[in-house]
């Protein structure tokens, strides 16, 4: 939790200085003045300036994918050493967004090197951090400032404070000189320009009643955080954009490109509803060229089948062939290589939806013809990407017909086109895992996460690994630093009380259990496993507790009811003994004939 402290507003300077107490960060939370990373992007720069004064390297070139994305102005000094094709691809090239939780991704690589920066510093006196208007912070700042205060606080060297601040939360004020050259220096230098400088135009807009030109800015800032997988603020300027979508785009084209981003920055916020009203309002009635129906169609069927909270396949089905009727018409009308692309990119769609209809040939069938007619049609250069996802895909589609061995074949020709894409080494990882290959397994996973900032899942997937290799040490480590990014993970807690209760360290094991069972009282397997660790103590009274519970949620399992009866025999409880294995006979029988 953020400690409240409430001082009198002082200038958000985002200096990081030693006082007293130790050093001390002062930062503008606004996102209305400072953007996405609001606050953040100060602490960062200060980080980095420090580091970099001081030779840390390693420390820098640990985070050098979060540096890249939070601190724009460095970005030449900072190039990706890592970057995926879905990180460099633009334009039409660019056919995957990022996922949603890569924004957090890069939220846990930010909280990590403010935290190895401050243990960098020797002095005892801990580090203070006062952020001014947190409530005016976006979703990534806010989700920033309240992991690296849960984080800190296990450690005890990092405060964080909030401060009042009666400054206005716009950006500074411009003049209309100075809003033109602002304007005319980001038609010039495209969307980097406009993430440094929309802010200040957007707030200028609104002070001057100039809705349209507010409007064209933040549609531009929509974009901008739409690119970066920003969802939460991308959508964020929605309401603004909208009323004024028939102005801002002349043709139907440049319609179709906004409502296109408008709603992908809705429909991965959970605002399905008012997504598809997006689709359905302002660019069903005004799309008459085929091929732009054929997008909209395409969209309005993972609307139904990706993004809806209850998929509806039939109405998937029905969008997905239109499109299909809709490209098909098209051909001839647009460029060739537009027509392959988008005739294949449809078809996986289609392939998407067979899957889900467990028509799983005919998705196979139809990812392979896509990577063939694209290669055939473009050759090897373009769209490399979108040939890489049908080969992913198609990796997918092998899992699911539990052939692991095309599916990792089909893996590495993804990984041969987009080498730097974490996902695809760390399900590959699983697969070597479950197929017992297990020190590939382990450098596959480092590869993970070498080319990603830290996510929670990797090292979960990681620490199952060691434990089959029953290298306890690393397992409780990957264990431990899985915990610190995402403390909520019940089946990540349930293994881990499994390797303790190897080493027999079996109190660490128990409150594991506890905390398992404490997040879902149902837990079947944590009751079963802590019922053991009980009756291993002779807290036998406990352990029969935990069964009994057991049998009330699965009275149809007969090793449930044998597992009491070694609790019944240890309290000489001779009746009841007899009677769990009289009835895990019956049990024991009727599965044999079930047979």
């Amino acid at each position: 939790m953020i400690d409240a402290f409430i001082s009198p507003a002082s200038p958000a300077t985002g200096d990081a200085r030693p006082d007293a107490a130790g050093r001390v960060l002062e930062v503008d939370a606004c996102f209305a003045r400072c953007g996405a990373w609001a606050g953040v992007a100060d602490i960062i720069e200060a980080a980095y300036a420090d580091l970099l004064a001081r030779g840390r390297r390693d420390i820098l070139d640990r985070h050098n994918y979060e540096l890249h994305m939070v601190l724009p102005k460095r970005r030449p000094e900072i190039p990706l050493a890592y970057a995926s094709l879905t990180d460099s691809s633009v334009g039409v090239e660019k056919t995957r967004n990022f996922p949603l939780d890569r924004a957090y991704r890069i939220v846990h690589g930010l909280v990590g090197l403010v935290l190895e920066w401050r243990a960098t510093d020797a002095g005892p006196a801990p580090w203070t951090i006062r952020v001014s208007r947190l409530d005016e912070a976006q979703h990534l700042a806010g989700h920033f400032f309240t992991e690296l205060a849960r984080r800190a606080a296990a450690r005890g060297d990092i405060r964080i404070e909030t401060t009042a601040n009666d400054q206005p939360a716009d950006a500074p004020r411009l003049d209309g000189g100075q809003a033109d050259a602002l304007e005319r220096l980001i038609s010039a230098s495209g969307l980097e320009a406009a993430e440094e400088h929309y802010s200040a135009l957007l707030a200028h807009y609104r002070e001057t009643g100039n809705a349209l030109a507010a409007a064209e800015i933040a549609l531009k800032a929509l974009c901008l955080y739409n690119h970066y997988g920003y969802y939460h603020e991308s959508g964020s300027f929605a309401d603004t954009v909208l009323p004024h979508v028939a102005a801002l785009a002349p043709d139907e084209n440049t319609r179709w490109n906004y409502i296109g981003n408008i709603f992908q920055g809705l429909v991965m916020i959970g605002r399905q509803d008012e997504a598809l009203r997006v689709v359905e309002t302002l660019a069903e009635p005004y799309l008459t060229r085929p091929e732009l129906r054929a997008k909209m169609s395409y969209l309005l069927s993972m609307i139904h089948l990706r993004y809806a909270v209850v998929p509806n396949l039939p109405l998937a089905e029905k969008h997905i062939l239109a499109a299909v009727d809709y490209i098909d018409a098209a051909e001839g009308d647009i460029e060739p290589d537009d027509f392959h692309f988008l005739k294949v990119f449809i078809d996986n769609g289609l392939a998407f939806l067979r899957v889900r209809q467990n028509r799983k040939a005919e998705a196979l069938a139809l990812c392979q013809s896509g990577f063939e007619r694209l290669t055939a049609a473009l050759g090897d250069a373009r769209h490399r990407l979108h040939r890489s996802v049908l080969q992913y895909n198609a990796a997918q589609v092998y899992v699911a017909l539990d052939q692991p061995q095309a599916a990792l074949d089909h893996y590495a020709k993804s990984i041969a086109m987009d080498p730097y894409y974490s996902e695809y080494y760390n399900e590959s990882a699983n697969l070597l895992q479950g197929l017992g290959r297990y020190d590939e397994a382990l450098t596959t996973y480092d590869q993970a996460i070498r080319y990603s900032a830290p996510y929670p899942e990797v090292y979960f997937n990681k620490a199952v690994c060691h434990s089959q290799l029953e290298q306890w040490d690393e397992a409780l480590a990957s264990f431990a630093y899985s915990f610190e990014l995402n403390p909520d993970q019940p089946e990540a807690y349930l293994l881990r009380a499994e390797v303790l209760g190897v080493l027999d360290r079996d109190e660490e094991a128990l409150a594991d259990l506890d905390r398992v069972i404490a997040a879902d009282e149902g837990a079947v397997s944590a009751r079963v496993n802590r019922a053991v660790l009980r009756f291993n103590e002779a807290s036998y009274g406990l352990a029969l507790a935990d069964m009994d519970c057991v049998i009330a949620l699965e009275p149809g399992n007969a090793e449930h009811y044998e597992n009491r009866a070694e609790i019944f025999k240890a309290i000489d409880d001779a009746e009841r003994c007899a009677r769990d294995m009289r009835r895990a006979g019956e049990l024991r029988t009727a599965e044999a004939i079930a047979a």
